[in-house]
């Protein structure tokens, strides 16, 4: 098999493998975990959910808190602002749904975060020093109001009060915002016995629902996320399969829950001795509470943010939560962020992210047009040199050593480089997985349109359903990657500089077709537009040899 011809399968699984171990979703590998003995990092093995066991204080005192009987019946509360619907219940003052006003669920209703299965969002416990955790989810509050309306540009208050018989005070203020997605909570222990209690647990105990047609891709995103001394620690389902709570400490700045475009974050103002502690809240979602020592005053503020995964607005609340947008491995979040800048500008101008892709492929094309042109040209003087690199075989077919020597020596007395029509592909890699990553995961990408068929861009195209299932594809027609297909099929044939290579040209573009069926229908079309400029390309030069090989007639 020829060098070029060998390069390229190697590369084509390459590929494979990029995509396949560390780009789908649901194989990814895990965030590597500091040391056992780091401070920053601690795990609890076969915890129950949400109960971390605390260890008796020797000096602590015993404190008795009577919960009072559940006598009253529970009030519905709901507040309307711009952005969400959110619907609390009185007891334990609990959110029990959170609609987001501008983004739609698969069936073309308001996205819904809270679960049918398990609301208990922003519940209360508090840890005494004696070890027991009362939670106080169950028990009826005194609410201050039944709805708020709050328009753009307002503000307004829902206030949870408990008193115990014993004297015990526990209040809970929620101030929303018509602006924003982010709460301020302030929760306030006061009163007899509230010295007894060592620390207050708050959090998103529920996890969050999921909101995509693909369930099973959206699953593969859902993580307990946490800020801890500058670096994002992040526990994915497969993770609560070994225990039932991964706990995080250390300088924690922020702590939540996350699918693939949402998250439910909580960032403590001003708190000491912060615990993230993350679990299976049931067998597909993730819960998460923060822990925080119980300050002198016996009040905390905590900021929620319920939401989209919006970069420049989670950026804009100045609390590093845009830190949970990922943008892929380290060494290549910086050119993602940067082709997401760049889409977001051209988007301003250009509604259509389609369109906007389409310009990306081109200018990568013209970026790398002197390479490509080199490439070119070093490949068509491989076909030329093809009739004296076959009688070196046949010369030197007992001697591979002289034989590569010969071959080296003709290549530097041509100008030949064996693999340099390889190089633009392998230097577009960055930018290829670069798009990817902000295809996959960025929510302005999600259910954008281009034209047609193609109704989102996140997602592959859909042009029909199959009434069977084939293998690797299943029973949904694309056409973006058979035409990228096609396009490649007429690049490698334009190409060929040997003969032999023939099998590779009907192979590369069956399997990338076959592969590509799963990618997002943007990345196929910035793909597929590369071809075709490529096929341009090569079609320009060749017309120029051609003409310059034109001989003159004299008159």
């Amino acid at each position: 098999m020829e060098k070029r011809a060998l390069i390229a399968v190697v590369m084509m699984f390459m590929v494979l493998i990029i995509y396949n171990v560390f780009l789908t979703p649901n194989k990814r590998k895990p965030e590597a975990e500091p040391p056992a003995e780091s401070p920053g990092v601690v795990e609890a093995e076969q915890v129950p959910k949400q109960v971390a066991d605390e260890p008796e204080a020797a000096d602590a005192e015993a404190v008795e808190i009577s919960l009072p009987a559940d006598t009253v019946p529970a009030r519905e509360v709901e507040v309307t602002t711009p952005l969400y619907t959110a619907r609390f219940s009185s007891r334990g003052g609990v959110l029990t749904s959170f609609k987001l006003n501008h983004y739609l669920s698969s069936i073309e209703e308001p996205v819904e975060l809270v679960p049918e299965a398990d609301r208990l969002p922003l519940g209360v416990a508090l840890l005494t020093g004696t070890g027991e955790r009362i939670d106080l989810s169950q028990t009826v509050f005194t609410v201050s109001t039944g709805y708020l309306d709050i328009g753009a540009g307002h503000e307004a208050s829902l206030v949870f009060t408990l008193e115990t018989e014993d004297g015990l005070r526990v209040g809970k203020t929620c101030t929303f915002s018509g602006d924003t997605y982010a709460i301020d909570v302030g929760i306030d222990v006061s009163g007899t016995g509230s010295e007894g209690v060592r620390a207050i647990e708050f959090g998103w105990q529920s996890g969050l629902a999921s909101t995509e047609a693909n369930r099973k891709d959206d699953l593969g995103n859902f993580a307990a996320i946490t800020l801890a001394d500058e670096k994002v620690v992040k526990s994915n389902r497969g993770k609560f399969n070994k225990r039932d709570e991964i706990a995080v400490g250390g300088n924690v700045t922020w702590s939540g829950v996350k699918t693939k475009y949402f998250l439910a974050g909580l960032v403590p103002i001003d708190a000491t001795g912060v615990l993230a502690k993350g679990f299976a809240s049931t067998e597909e979602a993730i819960g998460m509470v923060l822990e925080v020592d119980m300050p002198a005053t016996g009040a905390q503020r905590f900021v929620v943010y319920t939401g989209p995964l919006d970069y420049k607005g989670l950026k804009a609340l100045g609390l590093e939560l845009d830190k949970a947008v990922d943008f892929g491995w380290k060494w290549i979040s910086p050119l993602s962020r940067l082709i997401f800048a760049f889409m977001l500008l051209c988007h301003r101008a250009i509604p259509n992210y389609g369109v906007v892709i389409i310009i990306l492929s081109a200018l990568t094309k013209l970026l790398f047009w002197p390479l490509t042109q080199k490439s070119f040209k070093s490949m068509r003087e491989m076909q030329r040199i093809q009739p004296e690199m076959a009688a070196m075989k046949e010369k030197y077919k007992g001697d591979p050593q002289r034989l590569n020597k010969a071959m080296m020596g003709l290549y530097k007395e041509r100008g030949v480089n064996p693999v340099g029509g390889c190089l633009p592909l392998l230097l577009q890699m960055p930018v290829f997985i670069s798009l990817f990553n902000v295809l996959r995961l960025t929510i302005e990408l999600r259910r954008a349109p281009f034209m047609l068929w193609i109704n989102d861009l996140s997602a592959p195209d859909v042009l029909a359903k199959l009434p069977f299932s084939l293998p690797f594809i299943g029973n949904n027609l694309s056409l973006l990657p058979i035409l990228m297909g096609i396009a490649m099929f007429l690049q490698q044939k334009m190409s060929a500089t040997d003969p032999k290579q023939a099998a590779m040209t009907y192979m590369l573009p069956i399997v990338f077709t076959v592969m590509f069926f799963k990618f997002p229908s943007g990345l196929v079309l910035y793909w597929l537009v590369n071809n075709v400029l490529t096929i341009a390309h090569q079609y320009l030069m060749s017309r120029a040899e051609r003409t310059q090989q034109v001989p003159t007639t004299g008159g």
